[in-house]
């Protein structure tokens, strides 16, 4: 689940400290936030952590340490620390249950835990507080291909495309569920409407095993052309070129292009299931 690998949570939790529900009483309280903003600017999770442990003890009654419990546990998170993190979120909400923005930062910790039913159990609920959330929906909508959930993630899908009309996942997974509904001429117009808003090698990988699993061989290999062409470096197109050149029956060069794509970094286990040695 690489795909819930984000830098969302860390602009999130610097948003949270800028926010003018904050009404601390002391100047040393805010001074303390400020300081763990720049800790967290810097990516310094524990010196990070140690500010607001410090604020919090400062003020524990300050009704928006709420914000800086959902901070604590980003931080703690960020450092590995997930125990920590989740205890520090349940404290947040203890103080603001209807807060979507720890319920966001705690569903990513449980999936960086592999906790996908918890995780999905928190976007859920902090959807239920905000129906439109772009990062919620989309991950929401992942979680529910993951899980062979067509409808609702197709729904989340929907949702995000018509509100976020710039998120290229919501037209991605779009795209996987009409592979899986059988609907290929549409599954190729949301790749593509993808590729258009998001160029990127794990998108137009997809396109291209479409492509070949349809029998489009031709469109296939001029789609692998162009990716080398922007993307060079990507073993993924070589591995395909290799795939579709051994589904030509053009054994040497899928060997070519099998050592090309393990030489660029490819995992030869992954490389073997698609162009296994020729039988010549």
């Amino acid at each position: 689940m690489k795909t819930f690998k984000h830098i969302y949570t860390l602009f999130f939790a610097i948003s949270l400290l800028f926010s003018p529900e904050i009404g601390a009483t002391s100047p040393q309280y805010l001074a303390l936030v400020d300081s763990a903003d720049n800790y967290i600017k810097k990516e310094q999770w524990m010196k990070a952590e140690h500010t607001i442990i410090s604020a919090l003890r400062l003020e524990p009654a300050n009704f928006t340490n709420s914000l800086l419990f959902s901070n604590l546990g980003v931080v703690r998170t960020e450092q590995g620390k997930y125990n920590d993190a989740l205890e520090a979120f349940a404290l947040g909400l203890s103080i603001a249950p209807e807060s979507k923005g720890i319920l966001n930062n705690r569903a990513r910790t449980f999936m960086l835990m592999n906790d996908y039913n918890r995780a999905m159990a928190d976007l859920t609920e902090s959807l239920r507080i905000d129906s439109i959330q772009e990062w919620p929906l989309q991950m929401r909508g992942l979680l529910r291909i993951n899980a062979k959930d067509t409808i609702g993630a197709k729904n989340d899908f929907l949702l995000l495309t018509k509100n976020f009309h710039s998120n290229a996942r919501a037209f991605a997974g779009l795209a996987k569920i009409a592979e899986w509904e059988g609907n290929n001429d549409d599954a190729l117009k949301y790749y593509n409407e993808a590729i258009i808003i998001n160029d990127d090698p794990e998108t137009r990988s997809e396109r291209i095993l479409l492509k070949i699993r349809t029998d489009k061989y031709s469109d296939a290999s001029q789609d692998i052309k162009e990716s080398i062409d922007r993307y060079p470096q990507e073993p993924v197109f070589y591995l395909l070129r290799g795939y579709l050149h051994r589904l030509n029956y053009r054994y040497d060069e899928a060997e070519a292009d099998k050592k090309i794509a393990i030489n660029k970094g490819a995992d030869p286990q992954i490389v073997e299931q698609f162009i296994p040695k020729s039988r010549k």
